[in-house]
């Protein structure tokens, strides 16, 4: 075994919209910026580049201090990190963190000064900003290399790519290609038509072809069906330090998982490749039945998201006193989804993900909400008053009626609510809460509403009616309360 030259794993870092996709766009002369919901990457992908006969390998981190985990993980699979501050707007928190995950890594590090196109622009204030985060840059008598450039025009571009090969051969990056396969998950996903994928980093060893495939922790298996490239070109093999994406695993392995050769023997387990992986789930061990039937209310959620990395990111926003993880996962929001927060009282929220017309409609049948989002900090600042809301219920809610149920009514197999309007109005469409004392108990949603043997759209205050509700398991009693309301858009 012979170990043998391989490109550098260079990982993009930087604030939101510093211009970190734009970079790339030009490097790779393509258009994944038009690709992106609101301009921001939304998840870790893994493109390589030939500068003059030389290989590049880079991972596009997101930006947002959400994916701040998923930017630790990069950094810790890279070799050289590409640091993109705007000279027109200077550091920033992302900035910040993204200086700390370089230092955490222990990487060698470019600044990347860009936008620098614009006029009465600074650099040398933000080279003095970097400076006062330890980033010293050449001018300022330290040792990292700061390119100005303008990722829109192309300026700099070159100077940049030269600097990285240039300090590439300076590092002598070197992995034994006949050694054991260990390769580094940057994404996973399951693909309606691929099934799951993983996209990953070869470490050292040959990624091949019908290749039996284990990750270090034992829990994703699988048997190599496919193999390809960022343009979706088929490969037989893939050496160290290059990226595919790998098609025939039984299910999606956590990023940052570790990857390997299930007919291989290995000597040495990785002892940091659960930290690597950020496989901790703080919701693995939680006992969902016991949390259900607790006494603190809870805001319970269904997550489902596009692929594994922007999943994780979601669930580090949570906040675990007040809110219930019912399930989450990668791919479309199924009927089981539906089924299971109807059961559970459960929301679903899916990110960048289809839901099926027929689903939509079950889920309407069942009063079931579901959020469709396709930007991450829209989802987060909804998912925050959310959880703001159980600390004051109505913080955007506008309550239109209230009504009393004042007896219960079977009639075939259905159980319909005998109530009473207290103030304003029950509306056939409204969205409702069904409180018992100070706690929703369930969100239902409205099947009929009869008045003196007549369906209505509508009652009054002071009226009488019964109502059937939607939701299979619409346990009220007598003495619930029915709010409806309508919530306001801030």
């Amino acid at each position: 075994m012979a170990n043998q030259t391989r490109p550098p794993v260079v990982t993009i870092m930087g604030h939101v919209d510093h211009g970190k996709t734009t970079l790339l766009d030009y490097i790779r002369k393509s258009n994944l910026q038009a690709q992106e919901a609101g301009g921001i990457t939304q998840h870790i992908g893994a493109y390589q580049v030939d500068y003059q006969g030389k290989k590049i390998t880079f991972i596009d981190t997101p930006g947002h201090a959400a994916f701040a985990k998923m930017r630790q993980r990069g950094a810790r699979v890279t070799d050289i990190v590409v640091l993109v501050v705007a000279v027109n707007d200077g550091v920033k928190p992302q900035t910040i963190e993204s200086i700390r995950h370089i230092k955490e890594s222990n990487v060698s590090v470019i600044v990347a000064l860009n936008k620098t196109d614009l006029k009465d622009v600074q650099p040398d204030v933000i080279k003095g900003e970097l400076a006062e985060h330890e980033i010293l840059v050449t001018d300022m008598g330290g040792e990292i290399e700061a390119i100005e450039l303008s990722a829109k025009t192309g300026k700099g571009v070159d100077k940049l790519l030269e600097t990285i090969t240039a300090m590439a051969e300076l590092l002598d990056l070197k992995a034994d290609r006949e050694a054991a396969l260990e390769a580094v998950v940057i994404e996973s996903a399951i693909d309606q038509h691929k099934g799951s994928v993983a996209t990953v980093i070869v470490q050292q060893g040959t990624l091949k072809t019908r290749q039996e495939l284990v990750t270090a922790d034992g829990d994703v298996t699988g048997r190599v069906r496919v193999l390809t490239n960022e343009f979706n070109q088929r490969l037989d093999n893939v050496l160290p330090g290059n990226p595919a994406e790998i098609q025939g695993l039984d299910s999606t392995p956590d990023v940052g998982a570790v990857i390997r050769n299930a007919k291989e023997e290995y000597k040495f387990e990785e002892t940091a490749t659960k930290e690597v992986a950020g496989a901790d789930d703080p919701y693995a061990s939680w006992d969902f039945t016991a949390a259900l039937e607790g006494e603190k209310e809870k805001l319970k959620i269904i997550f489902k998201a596009d692929v594994q990395g922007t999943l994780e990111a979601i669930l580090q926003t949570v906040d675990e006193d007040s809110v219930l993880i019912i399930s989450s996962g990668v791919g479309i929001v199924t009927q089981s989804d539906v089924e299971m927060a109807e059961t559970t009282g459960a929301r679903i929220i899916a990110f960048n993900t289809s839901v099926p017309g027929k689903v939509k409609r079950l889920a309407k049948q069942q009063g079931i909400k579901i959020k469709e989002y396709d930007i991450i900090y829209k989802l987060i600042e909804d998912l925050q008053k959310q959880m703001l809301k159980l600390i004051e219920p109505t913080i955007d809610e506008v309550q239109t009626g209230e009504a009393e149920i004042i007896q219960i009514f079977e009639m075939k197999g259905r159980k319909i609510a005998g109530c009473k309007v207290i103030t304003g109005e029950i509306k056939k469409n409204d969205l409702l809460h069904l409180k018992r004392g100070e706690e929703i108990l369930f969100n239902p949603a409205i099947a009929s509403i009869q008045h003196n043997k007549a369906e209505v759209e509508k009652i009054t205050a002071k009226s009488e009616c019964g109502i059937t509700f939607k939701n299979k398991n619409s346990n009220f009693q007598i003495g619930d309360k029915l709010i409806a309301y309508h919530e306001e858009d801030d």
